[in-house]
């Protein structure tokens, strides 16, 4: 047998084509405990209440064409790339050790 988590999605599948009071029920509503029908009630004012809504069509087409838009936008293209950086570094480190090099050896008496 469905538990009441089952039961009250076929309710609320019923009440979504328009059933209301016992017609929305899946079974005879005698069925239920007081405290489950309060649920039953329940979930009726709130398809009440809580009606579905559709966006506008121009507002769906709009948001279209502005998602296609950014889609279509080509990337930025970054700056130099990471393997560019390391050997600038490289290069800077082997011109400082040259320096120092070349200013231990002028200091040194031959």
């Amino acid at each position: 047998m469905p538990d009441l988590v089952d039961w009250l999605d076929l309710h609320s599948m019923r009440l979504q084509q328009g059933l209301r009071g016992a017609h929305a029920y899946p079974i005879s509503p005698l069925a239920f405990s007081p405290e489950e029908r309060a649920l039953f009630r329940l979930a009726e004012g709130l398809a009440e209440v809580l009606r579905p809504v559709e966006p506008p069509p121009a507002w769906v087409a709009s948001l279209y064409e502005r998602l296609m838009r950014e889609a279509r936008r080509p990337a930025p293209r970054p700056g130099l790339p990471l393997s560019w950086w390391w050997v600038g570094a490289a290069l800077g480190t082997m011109a400082l050790g040259l320096l120092a090099y070349q200013r231990l050896h002028r200091a040194r008496p031959a």
